[in-house]
């Protein structure tokens, strides 16, 4: 396990110089160290005759620091490393590099006027098209490369964003790299570039948010004839979310986008190129109400566009920066086959979740899904069958806060498959993480 000690060390050395520094004001350091168990069965295939039962021990170590180099100018600096031991099948211990999760500096140009550039992380709205630039790592990092221009008025915050995450880290050096191509960290399958603008506007009980996004996504490190591969092409999304306090515990959200470009033809065959169509919503109605372990529901529904197979266009919703688990970590490992992990796309979705603090410190959730596919899928091979229905998906979760540093969880997701899988066998997915943070500010 090579790469998991060098980041320890690497992080208490960062950690040991900096403390023993007097901080400045805003000044801030931290370590932390996540150890995740996880387990699951009959995510891919639905089929519980296939030996694809997995368990496995993921040690996230991190370290950071934020210094303000003057009133106006702050540097901001991360390292991360992940290391991963399949149990079963029994797979020797990953070592993973260690990295920089974040590297960037803050500069302050006057009252209204900033500017944010390097890695950094980036979430607007709940993350339902920014929030992860490396799908393909998995909860590792969240990070975006990025410039955030930003103009703040009063009430108003307009933001332009430059991002660039190519599918290999190739800004950053890296630490304890493996030489084996076989082996390295794939952070996206393609190049993935973007403008944007991102407009947001707030007052008491009212959150208006609205976007401008122009996406590039080329180079995909598949070979072209894998039935997932995505030849260059470039989307366009508009869109708009409103979050709204109605009182009394009551509150609602929605949010839509729509989504036109253009993706060039499969290279090495007949296929021309395509327009790009498509579209996302959701929508939640919450209420929380003001009794003894303050209890809630919530209800609410997700479209986003499947790719209708009798039209030349490709209609099928692109998630942006948004591949991660927004809705399930049972369901991303299912959509590996049919669009690539946590490519969420083609679904409609109801859902019902309470919640409940039973404690001050426990906090305990339940949710229920209706899963449908907005189109059939073809072409993908023997586990997709003629029918809409994804199946119906179970979560509970309890999170614990022991204390200030500790914190864990509790996670079980069940799906039962419906009529869009060949396969109708439960799939099932259990974790259970500890969190410790250490943290001093100034």
């Amino acid at each position: 396990m090579p790469g998991f000690p060098l980041a320890l060390c690497l992080s208490a050395c960062f950690a040991t110089a900096l403390l023993a520094q007097e901080p400045a004001p805003g000044f801030e350091v931290g370590f932390q160290e996540r150890v995740r168990s996880e387990s699951w069965d009959n995510l891919i295939d639905h089929r519980a005759a296939a030996a694809d039962f997995r368990t496995q021990y993921r040690f996230r170590t991190r370290a950071w620091a934020v210094v303000p180099l003057d009133a106006n100018l702050t540097f901001a600096a991360g390292l991360v490393n992940e290391n991963r031991k399949v149990a079963r099948p029994d797979v020797a211990a990953n070592g993973r590099e260690v990295i920089f999760e974040t590297l960037y500096l803050d500069w302050r140009m006057d009252p209204s006027w900033s500017l944010r550039a390097g890695r950094q992380t980036l979430m607007r709205g709940d993350g339902f098209v920014l929030m992860d630039g490396g799908a393909l790592d998995g909860s590792r990092t969240g990070y975006v490369n990025a410039l955030d221009l930003a103009w703040t008025g009063g009430e108003a915050k307009v933001e332009l964003l430059a991002i660039s995450d190519p599918f290999r880290d190739k800004y950053l050096p890296r630490l304890n790299a493996t030489d084996n191509p076989k082996e390295r960290q794939l952070l996206n399958e393609r190049d993935e570039a973007a403008l944007a603008v991102y407009g947001t506007w707030r007052r008491e009980g009212h959150d208006l948010q609205a976007y401008a996004f122009h996406k590039t996504e080329r180079h995909d490190s598949r070979i072209p004839t894998d039935p997932l591969f995505v030849p260059d092409r470039r989307v366009e999304t508009l869109g708009a979310r409103l979050a709204e306090d109605l009182g009394r515990g009551l509150s609602a959200t929605g949010e839509f986008a729509v989504q036109s470009g253009r993706q060039q033809g499969r290279p090495g065959s007949s296929e021309s190129a395509s327009a790009i169509r498509a579209w996302g919503g959701q929508a939640r109605l919450t209420q929380v109400f003001q009794v003894a372990c303050e209890p809630s529901l919530s209800l609410g529904w997700v479209g986003l566009s499947g790719d209708d197979p009798t039209t030349p266009a490709k209609e099928g919703w692109d998630p942006l920066f948004s591949r991660w688990p927004k809705w399930s970590e049972l369901y991303v490992y299912s959509q590996v086959p049919e669009a690539g992990v946590a490519t969420w796309s083609n679904l409609r979705t109801w859902e019902a979740t309470v919640q409940a603090k039973p404690h001050a410190k426990v906090g305990l959730r339940a949710s229920l899904f209706w899963l449908r596919a907005v189109e059939p899928v073809t072409g993908k091979g023997p586990l997709f069958a003629s029918g809409l229905s994804r199946g119906r998906l179970a979560e509970l979760r309890a999170d614990v806060t022991f204390s200030g540093q500790w914190q864990g969880h509790v996670l079980y997701e069940r799906l039962d498959p419906g009529t869009f899988y060949t396969g109708r066998d439960a799939g099932r997915f259990f974790r259970v993480e500890a969190i410790y943070t250490l943290r001093r500010r100034r």
